[in-house]
């Protein structure tokens, strides 16, 4: 509190030595200032200096809430008297438990009741304000992973994170990028050409998020400079309520509309800024079906209420109603409990009035059986498509479908990806949702089919010029690598980012063309010095060629720069068995099973030489161990028999 008294003193000073007709009125064109990149932000404890009121509720918020530093004291989860989460399809335990306030998991596994393996991480971050569940994440040399385990509140229980199950377990090793801390949290500070490093983590989604940078705005205050806004706009902070329309639901559904992101050529997920359009920023895609009333995923709430007749209704040109928008009914700066089931039942009644023949024709013992709320019936809680154990408000109101099961199942008919945010996207752009969704969300063939149409399409229309880095992605994810080395001489074209760069080295790699996959992976590595697959990659370029130092430079730099990256040391394994170390060789195979037991090239590795060192006892035991996870492979079961 200390802290605060000289700030709040100068505004004070500053106020009282400036008169009101000096500050800035507004802005004839409606631009707000802190737009402008060259604003900077400046945290939420700046704002709480003058504004602690609506920083003590909001910090009690979901929003406010949404991620912080794994604590005991922080956390909704229960971590004594659990049972461990079990994972049938890797067979793997996991146990998570508090030691004092600090949070930790242990994933182990049994054999006749033995621990075969066992691997403790501390946990680093809760996400998730608790309201639906607590997911963990952990970092390492700034490195940013997510931990196996989350807390889902409603049922009370742990298991495997969103995305997890059905064979799917990343185990410690899920990268979390850009897009997903930009919106579970406020404005990392990102380490430009990594995959997911950063600098400086904040702690739960901030002011800054919905208002914009605050630079200018705390300048301007500190100067006097101030603005009467029951009189005026203040343009150097973004309002929302202030903004147009469809500029108010960018700011929300700049993170609440889940799906394919996409952002737009030479953007990035920290360049939209609030009261900009979105679309000129990102685009998501999700799936259609003939209706989607029955499935939808959790964090899809502005598609979801645009399909409500409410929402269209008071959006005509000829309603003389108030047009709804997600502050109609939610106030961003406290949680969604303080409202009350009253509170969301009076904002329905405020349209929906007796003199306006608009009352609920439902029975009153159908009404009294969900406690005569509106959003009981009309917004019924439903479960997610994309997150189990979770019930969630439905945000597409209308009156309740009775269809039988033949009208559900005929609902689940897929028609294609629809664009949540840009109304006419080109065909490039859509290519791009299609590669986007295969890659994230579902690696269907028809996904690829149906990007390899629009990308024909827009090759035909010349739209946009150059279409290589979109070619590239996609031949890639094809397979078609012959075709890829086929493209890289469009390069001079344009297109030289460090994906693509790295999808032809790739190519080129898996082609057996060892020099050109280094000249490729060496770009990529030089656009993305810090990216760890691209790092690794380019080691197992340098190996094929036989340039062992220079891959073991490049691995050793991995391990330095992230001690857990477990295929590195696989890698240089490998390559000290071709400088003939066979003894630091067999310690870096163990340490790469230490971090995964599963790690079939370390297994394979290891049989190996245990084989070729005459210790064939050992050499029986990691090739069962191989069999085990791949029964079908032959070579493994040559293997065997050979020792047998």
């Amino acid at each position: 509190m200390k802290a605060l008294l000289p700030l709040l003193a100068m505004l004070a000073l500053l106020s009282a030595c400036r008169s009101e007709s000096e500050a800035p009125s507004g802005r004839s064109d409606g631009i707000y200032l802190n737009m402008d990149p060259s604003v900077e932000f400046v945290g939420k404890e700046t704002c709480r200096s003058c504004h602690m009121d609506r920083y003590d509720t909001y910090i009690l918020s979901e929003m406010g809430r949404s991620f912080k530093p794994a604590r005991l004291s922080n956390s909704a989860a229960r971590f004594e008297g659990i049972k461990p989460v079990y994972d049938a399809t890797k067979d793997l335990y996991y146990l998570p438990f508090a030691k004092g306030d600090e949070l930790f998991v242990t994933e182990y596994r049994l054999a006749n009741r033995d621990t075969v393996y066992k691997r403790t991480e501390k946990i680093d971050y809760i996400v998730g304000s608790g309201h639906h569940t607590n997911s963990h994440m952990r970092e390492e040399n700034g490195y940013v992973y997510q931990i196996p385990v989350t807390w889902y509140v409603q049922e009370g229980r742990w298991d495997l994170p969103p995305g997890f199950h059905n064979g799917n377990n990343a185990r410690f090793d899920r990268a979390i990028q850009l897009e997903c801390m930009t919106c579970h949290n406020a404005r990392p500070t990102f380490v430009q050409g990594s995959e997911n490093r950063f600098s400086m983590i904040p702690h739960g989604i901030d002011c800054e998020s919905c208002h914009g940078p605050g630079e200018l705005h705390t300048r301007e205050m500190l100067a006097g400079n101030t603005v009467d806004t029951s009189k005026a706009i203040d343009y150097t902070i973004v309002n929302p309520r202030h903004l147009p329309l469809e500029r108010q639901f960018d700011v929300c559904q700049r993170c609440h509309m889940q799906g394919a992101a996409v952002t737009a050529e030479g953007k990035t997920f920290l360049d939209f800024r609030p009261g900009a359009d979105l679309s000129e920023y990102l685009n998501v895609y999700w799936p259609r079906s003939a209706d989607s009333v029955r499935s939808f995923i959790m964090a899809s709430h502005p598609d979801r209420l645009r399909m409500s007749a409410c929402f269209r209704e008071t959006w005509k040109e000829s309603s003389d109603l108030e047009p709804m928008t997600c502050i109609t009914c939610h106030n961003p700066h406290v949680s969604v409990k303080s409202m009350g089931e009253d509170g969301y039942n009076q904002t329905c009644r405020s349209c929906h009035q007796p003199e306006k023949s608009v009352v609920c024709t439902e029975e009153m013992s159908v009404r009294s059986r969900n406690g005569d709320n509106c959003f009981a019936c009309h917004m019924p809680m439903s479960g997610s498509a994309d997150i189990p154990h979770v019930k969630i408000t439905d945000h597409y109101i209308r009156t309740p479908d009775r269809l039988d099961q033949v009208e559900v199942e005929a609902q689940k008919k897929f028609f294609g990806l629809a664009s949540l945010v840009k109304k006419r996207p080109n065909d490039r752009e859509i290519a791009d949702g299609y590669l986007t969704y295969f890659e994230q969300f579902e690696g269907r063939p028809y996904f690829l089919d149906s990007a390899d149409t629009f990308i024909t399409r827009a090759l035909r229309s010349n739209e946009p010029a150059d279409m290589t880095s979109t070619l590239v992605r996609l031949r890639f994810l094809q397979g078609r690598y012959q075709d890829v080395a086929a493209l890289s001489g469009n390069l001079e074209k344009g297109g030289r980012d460090a994906w693509t760069v790295y999808r032809i080295g790739e190519s080129y790699l898996k082609l057996g063309n060892t020099s050109e996959a280094i000249r490729y992976l060496e770009a990529a590595v030089n656009a993305a010095p810090q990216h760890l697959r691209f790092l690794s990659r380019l080691a197992n370029a340098y190996a094929s060629a036989r340039r062992t130092a220079d891959a073991e430079g490049v691995l050793n730099s991995i391990i330095q720069l992230d001690p857990t990256f477990s295929s590195a040391y696989n890698d240089r394994g490998f390559v000290r068995i071709l400088q003939g170390n066979l003894e630091t060789a067999e310690n870096d195979f163990k340490a790469a099973l230490r971090l995964d037991p599963d790690a079939t090239q370390a297994l394979a590795n290891l049989a190996s030489l245990y084989l070729n060192t005459n210790r064939p006892d050992e050499a029986r035991r990691y090739a069962r161990r191989l069999i085990a996870l791949d029964p079908q492979n032959q070579e493994y079961r040559k293997l065997l028999d050979y020792l047998q």
